[in-house]
């Protein structure tokens, strides 16, 4: 018992003495006195310049505290003069009973005001990076260590900023947990950033805890739950994202970044993959898959920074959804394996973004079906009717006129092939679509534009420089239905028959209808076994006949149909005016011939014709009609002037004959 009382006397003796001697140094030693010492420490050992305008408190009850005032750390040879690293406040505090058995256990580690400034120099080697290792430094003595480090209870910085190249994160707020090497600590991080030149502004509120693998190099982050905001210059009011992972592993001197799954969305969009990147600081590279679910694109739209046009069917642009494998880097993105589903359209393929000044976009794509009339806008928003394409010129299937009320200005290359299964288009049905495109420095070439449609082939070039702002076709359809392909314009084909068209013409302004009006080139048509809808050539030269022979005019009882075996003409447009010299029209009962011109802005005709029926020998005299209206609503009426002329002609001949003179004015 009196052994027991000698050693807690002699204990007790011990620690207060140690407090004592602790006392001692608090009252006894200025740290301030030390700052040249650790300065020159400092400098010695890592070239930089350190500097401490600011008191060193010391205090040993109830914890071994140090707190310093302002103080930096300079950069490294090599960089400029502002600080690398600089604090407002920064306190430490040790348990002091650990301490005495040489066991460092640090309760708090606290910064405030803490200005972190990552930079590069030219040579590409960061501030942050140590320096070469000296030759003249390899001789010091490290054997020297004193108490290791146990445990940090908590380590809390606030109102922190970080910068690195353009990008600054202000109020940067971090807290920790305990940090011990066998166990995960609960770490809570906010912050605020902001990219320059753009602007865009990014909030973060995350949780997650840390720790790290046996041999020290990387770090895992896990229960990951991190959300907040973004705001990009331009775009309203910012959007909410969040992301959630079960674990991320990072690891800082191979600078790679591993995310084996995530859940991550953004204004109600929602994804979910996998990514791994590599050169996270010095050239960044990630890879990965990304599926998007189902996004309802109407319901979000309120959300958005921008509005979905109104389309004919309210339901077009209702949900999207895809999944595609991904690479990039800071030159390229790559889409590979990519589909994608909007509404009822599937697209696949590969695209691939390139970097640069134009950037160019690079791709491969096929979808299955799309019915771009469901896209259009809607019946309210119709453009006028001068903007509308008409029927009479032919467009090659898939190509597109540009906007009457915008001067599309290409900003990137393009290369690449579309291919569709089929297609809608202005109530036309095509099939085997495909689509050549190319474009560079400006103008955009579609070559060649080929599918199957109105029962025949389409093939042709199509090239739009936005820089004249001027349209080039070389156009062809073979074998086409004529009175479907005029049917998606007026409702109603005027015109019958299998079809073979060539267009080679140009034109030049911001819209259809400028377009149409300086339309220049040549069209050459050839039909076979059609007719002339809503017009009875035959019954007109009924009518015509009973005028010469002043007869009674013909019963009521048009066909509204003049049939034919040929139709064939060639025109030549000028400033969107279709001159013909060759119109011809043949069948076993008629024979046509004709000229005149139409206006494809106007849609007015003007043409004169000439028609005999094969079928009534007694009727030598050919009859000449005139054709006007618009093309879409023409009228066929006998031309009274040249049947006058005719009938005089006849007689001065027969006058002629009767007296011997019939050659007089053939010789």
């Amino acid at each position: 018992m009196r052994n027991l009382k000698l050693l807690a006397v002699l204990a007790g003796g011990i620690v207060v003495l140690s407090g004592a001697v602790l006392l001692g140094v608090w009252l006894l030693v200025n740290p301030n006195a030390y700052k040249g010492k650790i300065a020159a420490a400092v400098k010695e050992s890592t070239g930089r310049e350190l500097k401490l305008p600011g008191d060193i408190k010391l205090s040993v009850l109830p914890w071994v505290a140090l707190e310093l005032g302002p103080a930096s750390l300079g950069n490294p040879p090599g960089f400029s003069d502002e600080p690398f690293l600089s604090f407002t406040r920064a306190s430490v505090r040790v348990r002091l009973l650990p301490l005495l058995r040489q066991r460092l256990e640090v309760a708090r580690v606290e910064v405030q005001g803490l200005d972190l400034r990552l930079r590069r120099n030219p040579a590409g080697r960061g501030n942050w990076q140590d320096a070469e290792p000296s030759a003249a430094k390899s001789d010091v003595d490290h054997t020297a260590a004193g108490p290791a480090l146990a445990s940090l209870a908590n380590v809390r910085i606030e109102n922190g900023r970080i910068s690195y190249e353009g990008i600054t994160l202000q109020k940067f707020n971090l807290e920790t947990g305990s940090l011990a090497a066998d166990r995960h600590v609960p770490l809570n991080l906010t912050f605020d950033l902001e990219t320059a030149p753009s602007g865009d502004q990014l909030s973060l509120n995350a949780k997650l805890d840390l720790s790290q693998e046996a041999a020290g190099e990387t770090l895992r982050f896990s229960a990951i739950n991190v959300s907040g905001t973004l705001n990009r210059t331009g775009e309203g009011r910012p959007a909410h994202w969040d992301l959630l992972a079960p674990e991320i592993n990072l690891n800082a001197t191979q600078q790679t970044l591993a995310a084996p799954a995530f859940n991550f969305s953004y204004s109600g969009a929602q994804l979910t993959g996998a990514a791994q990147a590599s050169h996270i600081l010095d050239d960044l590279r990630v890879a990965g898959s990304v599926t998007l679910a189902p996004l309802l694109l109407r319901e979000i739209e309120p959300r958005l920074s921008f509005s979905l046009p109104k389309t004919r069917d309210p339901k077009a642009l209702s949900q999207l959804s895809g999944t595609t494998e991904f690479a990039y880097d800071s030159h390229t993105l790559r889409l590979t394996h990519l589909q994608l589903q909007l509404d009822d359209t599937q697209l696949q393929g590969n695209l691939k973004l390139l970097a640069g000044n134009p950037q160019a976009l690079q791709f491969d794509l096929a979808a299955d079906h799309i019915d771009l009339d469901r896209y259009r806008t809607s019946a309210g928003d119709r453009t006028p009717a001068g903007d509308r394409t008409p029927a009479s010129v032919p467009v090659a299937a898939g190509s597109a006129l540009p906007a009457s009320s915008a001067n599309p200005e290409l900003t990137w290359d393009a290369s690449g092939t579309l291919t569709v299964k089929s297609a809608r288009l202005a109530r036309l049905d095509m099939s085997d679509l495909r689509v050549t495109v190319a474009a560079q420095d400006k103008v955009l070439h579609l070559f060649p534009i080929e599918a199957q449609i109105v029962g025949g082939r389409s093939s042709g070039e199509l090239t739009w420089d936005s820089r004249a702002t001027t349209l080039s076709v070389d156009e062809q359809l073979t074998g086409i239905d004529m009175a479907r392909l005029l049917a998606n314009a007026t409702g109603k084909g005027r015109l019958s028959g299998r079809a073979t068209l060539t267009l080679k013409a140009s034109a030049r302004g911001a819209g259809v209808d400028a377009l149409l009006k300086t339309l220049t080139g040549h069209l050459d048509a050839d039909l076979a076994d059609g007719a002339l809808e809503g017009i009875d050539v035959e019954h007109e030269i009924s009518v015509a006949q009973a005028l010469m022979d002043k007869s009674a005019a013909p019963a009521p009882g048009s066909t509204n149909r003049t049939p034919f075996q040929a139709f064939r003409l060639s025109a030549q447009i000028t400033n969107g005016v279709a001159e013909t010299h060759d119109l011809t029209i043949a069948s076993q009962a008629l024979q046509v011939t004709g000229q005149g011109r139409a206006n494809l802005a106007t849609r007015g005709i003007d043409f004169k014709l000439l028609a005999s029926v094969v079928t009534a020998p007694s009727r030598t005299t050919d009859i000449p009609l005139k054709v006007t209206g618009t093309y879409t609503d023409p009228t066929v009426r006998p031309d009274i002037q040249g049947l006058a002329k005719d009938q005089l002609k006849h007689k001065l001949q027969d006058i002629l004959k009767k007296n011997g003179l019939q050659g007089l004015f053939t010789k």
